[in-house]
């Protein structure tokens, strides 16, 4: 009897430790996905519709910040890998784009760096 009850406690024991290897665990995705090559294109002098168009709707809204500044926010935690984040801010004066203040790492552009072909 006591060799059965042994025998269960121990293999409980074991199935409940191999239990978190094999964890599973969901994408979570906030905010708007921000593209390099879209934050690349705001320039300064663009419409307030031509970021919107761009970049889509500002994640915040200006409820408690002047009308001049669009913060556009992503945060993605993958169930496997590392957390991305990102954060673009568009500054207006006059009613155009003033300056880009961003964390995304711009793309490298191809004039300045060719690619030489093999032979």
């Amino acid at each position: 009897m006591n060799k059965i009850l042994i025998t269960i406690a121990l293999a409980a024991s074991t199935l409940t430790a191999c239990s978190g290897f094999n964890q599973f665990r969901l994408d979570v995705q906030q905010g708007n996905v921000i593209d390099a090559t879209d934050v690349a294109q705001i320039q300064p002098g663009m419409t307030p519709g031509q970021v919107r168009f761009l970049m889509g709707t500002p994640q915040l809204d200006a409820a408690f910040k002047s009308e001049d500044r669009w913060d556009y926010i992503y945060y993605r935690r993958p169930g496997i890998g590392p957390t991305e984040r990102g954060r673009v801010s568009v500054y207006f004066a006059d009613g155009v784009v003033a300056y880009v203040d961003s964390d995304v790492p711009q793309p490298v552009a191809l004039e300045d760096y060719p690619v030489e072909p093999d032979g």
